[in-house]
């Protein structure tokens, strides 16, 4: 198997970040980016925004009125409630 390159690792940095890779391509990524300085830097810099903005929001779910007027503007109807 050919090693990941940068262009590909970059496609799949928001998934390795949120953890939702297979396990394999996690770990190509994750060595990746213990080689490739630049490919680490872009993941950290994501890394950190990622966490600003959770801790910015302050709110685990989605209001119930933004999401309907997002679905509006998407033209969808929106998902009966649970």
């Amino acid at each position: 198997m050919c090693p990941i390159d940068c262009r590909h690792v970059l496609t799949q940095i928001e998934l390795y970040l949120d953890g939702e890779l297979e396990v394999s391509l996690h770990a190509e990524v994750h060595d990746h980016l213990g080689t490739c300085s630049d490919c680490a830097d872009r993941s950290e810099f994501q890394r950190r925004l990622k966490d600003m903005l959770r801790a910015k929001c302050g709110c685990d779910e989605v209001p119930p009125a933004l999401l309907q007027r997002v679905h509006a503007i998407l033209g969808q109807t929106p998902p009966t409630s649970r």
